[in-house]
């Protein structure tokens, strides 16, 4: 998955959902407040298109354009202020990823279902089944810079300075730098 302008994920996320959730992982803040009658309704959610500057993700620029979106998001929990803590976005995704540079392109299925946790600290938890398309920007703690497709199952935890990094994954990871170079 990855991110855009209707119901929207509560905290930036600084990746793309990501995203089931194409994660370049830049991730909006929320225009409204949740009701506290959880879960909430199912609204359409559109990913936005990107392009990372050479260095940000791969040695080259990369761009990022949703050819199909169908996801939908909805909050099924809030805080005492109304501010989700917990959301679901579910839906198709497929992402054409070009190489600036070189005009290679890939179309990536970015479809599935997440499941994000919003922590009072910051940092966030999101558990994917299905594809995500995941950047590591520099300066992250955990991983160097790259682009990677992560499909099946997994956790990806975001730390308070907005860092992600894959916890737990059982399935397959795809190198975007590499493929497009």
């Amino acid at each position: 998955m990855t991110k855009s302008q209707h119901a929207r994920p509560r905290r930036a996320a600084g990746l793309l959902l990501t995203g089931g959730l194409a994660l370049g992982l830049a991730l909006p803040a929320s225009t409204a407040s949740a009701a506290a009658d959880q879960p909430g309704p199912w609204q359409p959610y559109s990913s936005g298109s990107f392009t990372a500057a050479a260095g940000y993700d791969c040695p080259f620029a990369l761009s990022g354009v949703p050819v199909s979106d169908r996801e939908k998001i909805r909050t099924l929990a809030v805080d005492s202020s109304g501010e989700p803590t917990e959301q679901e976005i579910t839906g198709q995704l497929v992402v054409r990823y070009t190489n600036v540079s070189n005009g290679k392109a890939a179309d990536e299925n970015l479809t599935g279902t997440g499941w994000l946790y919003y922590h009072a600290d910051g940092s966030q938890t999101w558990v994917i089944s299905g594809h995500l398309g995941m950047g590591i920007h520099p300066g992250n703690p955990y991983s160097a810079p790259g682009y990677w497709i992560l499909s099946g199952r997994l956790t990806l935890e975001i730390d308070a300075a907005r860092h992600p990094y894959v916890a737990a994954h059982d399935g397959s990871t795809e190198d975007l730098c590499a493929e497009l170079s």
